[in-house]
């Protein structure tokens, strides 16, 4: 008997206005590339992802969104991060469900 595939996870985009998006996330996709494919332009990243500018800000509401690596901390401490809910999307990697508020850029 096979085992049945678990389904994939979602990310949850809560807007200030409007009903959340639920977008599919699989496994080991941050969430800058589960966001913006499809013409999903609601997230800035000027840097296109390369954890230097620091625009591309979310914050988690619920789920676990997986351990921070040391490149996303050490511009966390540059730009004065020091809420543990505010993680940047092109560094966060969730192991499952996630939902988020996506922070307009500083």
């Amino acid at each position: 008997m096979e085992t049945p595939t678990p389904p994939m996870p979602t990310l949850t985009i809560l807007p200030d206005t409007g009903p959340p998006q639920t977008l599919p996330l699989s496994p080991g996709q941050n969430l800058l590339n589960a966001i913006t494919p499809a013409g999903r332009d609601i997230i800035t990243a000027l840097c296109g992802g390369c954890c230097i500018c620091g625009t591309c800000r979310v914050r988690v509401v619920d789920g676990d969104p997986g351990p921070m690596g040391e490149r996303e901390a050490q511009l966390r401490r540059q730009l004065a991060i020091t809420d543990p809910a505010i993680r940047l999307a092109c560094q966060t990697h969730p192991p499952g469900a996630l939902s988020v508020a996506i922070l307009k850029p500083r």
